[in-house]
């Protein structure tokens, strides 16, 4: 697959926009279906959630905190604090974090909870990271490159600083270019690798979404696929419905596509946008949305996963994966096995950072666990992230002592 540049001037987000309403129009919404004992996995968990992590690791100094792997070199930590981002190995034999390089030189990052540094991991094990800055009321998208020993200097991806520059996510083609995606002023851009290998911004791939929920990227094959939560305006409904882009030649066209099956009128925004993973040549896509609640009644929100089997032209019913409480922010992970990890934050003083998973691609899955639980004095955990690096599960959050990220072993017997 070749990731050009060239038709990026023609791109136009009214086709975009129609090409949705008529898919809407033409399939309506499907019946959702809620999580129950018939649809839950009666399988036994692989590890015992409960007996705690292998360990634990703190960083007190940090704002937001992301994790990634690539499954054959080291897992990876990237954070931000206060006018800087930090990337360091996780040692998983010593049970601590490496010393933190600045990959940020001079730019002041966006200190936000929510803005987490992205990382994608090549196969020779150099390291991508991708962050967002605010100065002045106008942002703008970074990136730069580690290698254990150094950081390259940061460049500029993004164009003319635009305020909301936010959410800026990574994702490697099959020979390691690297794509990003993220939101300006309420529009998604994403950038692709010229024939040089150079980032260009294909800029208002959709000219409205839902301007704080996070657009992620995946590269499956010849196909690229931006998850993300888009808006439309009808009357006086305010639609935020998680949908897909995806290209098949490198970003001269897009094809939008409907995930959730039914519509949410929610007239704020809910800071939760989506997760998506490609596996077993299927993609997974996971969201929160409070479609059962009334807007300003949002007492309960669900997370919900959905599938694709034909690279992301067509979804089936939506499965709820958690059961009651305010449920948002979930991530995935699938490890070597094909198994689905997926963890989300439930706030409330039962709620925490829940996991569960599924062993047959996301149409079951485990009954919800608790992995991080609300602790007096630490604030409610949230903006999680995980990823699996043999079998161990590797979640990071944040509370209000700062960052932090824990191990699980995935073949602790139950």
């Amino acid at each position: 697959m070749s990731y050009r540049s060239g038709m990026a001037s023609t791109l136009r987000p009214l086709t975009l926009v129609a090409v949705a309403a008529a898919l809407w129009g033409c399939s309506g919404p499907a019946s959702s279906t809620t999580v129950g004992e018939e649809s839950t996995t009666s399988e036994t968990s692989a590890f015992e959630v409960g007996s705690g992590p292998l360990f634990e690791v703190s960083i007190p100094e940090a704002i937001t905190v992301n994790v990634a792997s690539n499954g054959e070199h080291f897992p990876v930590v990237a954070w931000t604090s206060p006018g800087m981002v930090s990337v360091a190995e996780l040692d998983l034999d010593r049970a601590q974090i490496g010393p933190g390089t600045d990959v940020s030189g001079e730019i002041d990052p966006f200190p936000h909870p929510i803005e987490r540094p992205a990382i994608a991991i090549r196969r020779s094990g150099e390291v991508d990271i991708a962050f967002t800055t605010l100065v002045g009321g106008g942002g703008s998208v970074y990136r730069t490159s580690w290698d254990r020993e150094a950081a390259e200097p940061p460049t500029l991806v993004s164009g003319a600083p635009r305020p909301e520059t936010v959410l800026v996510h990574a994702a490697h083609t099959p020979d390691g270019a690297l794509v990003l995606s993220w939101l300006e002023d309420s529009t998604l851009s994403i950038a692709i690798p010229d024939a040089d290998g150079m980032l260009i911004e294909l800029e208002m791939v959709d000219d409205l979404t839902c301007d704080c929920c996070n657009p992620v990227p995946v590269v499956s094959g010849d196909e690229l696929v931006v998850a993300y939560r888009d808006l439309e305006r009808s009357g006086t409904a305010t639609f935020r419905d998680v949908v897909i882009v995806r290209t098949e030649d490198g970003g001269v066209n897009f094809e939008m596509v409907p995930v959730a099956d039914d519509r949410w009128d929610l007239n704020a925004c809910p800071f939760s946008g989506p997760a998506v993973v490609s596996s077993g040549g299927e993609l997974v896509v996971a969201w929160m949305d409070a479609r059962q609640s009334v807007h300003p009644d949002q007492s309960s929100s669900t997370i919900w996963v959905d599938r694709s089997t034909d690279g992301g032209r067509n979804f089936g019913d939506d499965l709820a994966v958690s059961r009651t409480g305010i449920n948002r922010w979930p991530v995935l992970a699938v490890d070597e096995t094909g198994t689905l990890h997926i963890v989300w934050e439930m706030q409330g003083p039962d709620g925490g950072i829940l996991y569960a998973y599924s062993t047959d691609g996301g149409r079951s899955f485990s009954p919800p666990s608790v992995l991080v639980s609300h602790q007096p004095g630490s604030g409610a955990p949230g903006v999680p992230s995980v990823v699996v690096h043999h079998r161990r599960l590797i979640v990071s959050w944040t509370d209000a002592t700062g960052g932090h990220v824990a191990v699980w072993d995935l073949d602790t017997p139950r």
